[in-house]
């Protein structure tokens, strides 16, 4: 009866193996789902962002080109100092 009780033995521990595998991979399922739905979510805030960004930035230049395009039509551009002018960060 020896062969049989480490057999028995043997699936008991077999059929735990089992289930803690199940377990762990469920786990490591909800893990990864999580980081994809955060990696999705930052990526829609940052495309949001970067298109917002974008857009003020190309009005910004719009702007600008209008005011050299007036200055230049008045025929006033070198008469206005650059110190009277608005600075723009690059």
């Amino acid at each position: 009866m020896g062969i049989k009780k480490e057999i028995s033995e043997m699936r008991v521990s077999m059929e735990k193996m089992t289930s803690e595998l199940h377990e762990t991979n469920l786990a490591i399922r909800e893990s990864l789902k999580l980081t994809s739905d955060t990696i999705k979510e930052m990526n829609e805030s940052f495309s949001k962002m970067l298109g917002e960004t974008l857009k003020a930035m190309q009005d910004m230049k719009v702007k600008i080109d209008i005011s050299d395009t007036i200055l230049n039509r008045l025929g006033i551009n070198g008469l206005i100092p650059d110190i009277f002018k608005k600075k723009i960060k690059k």
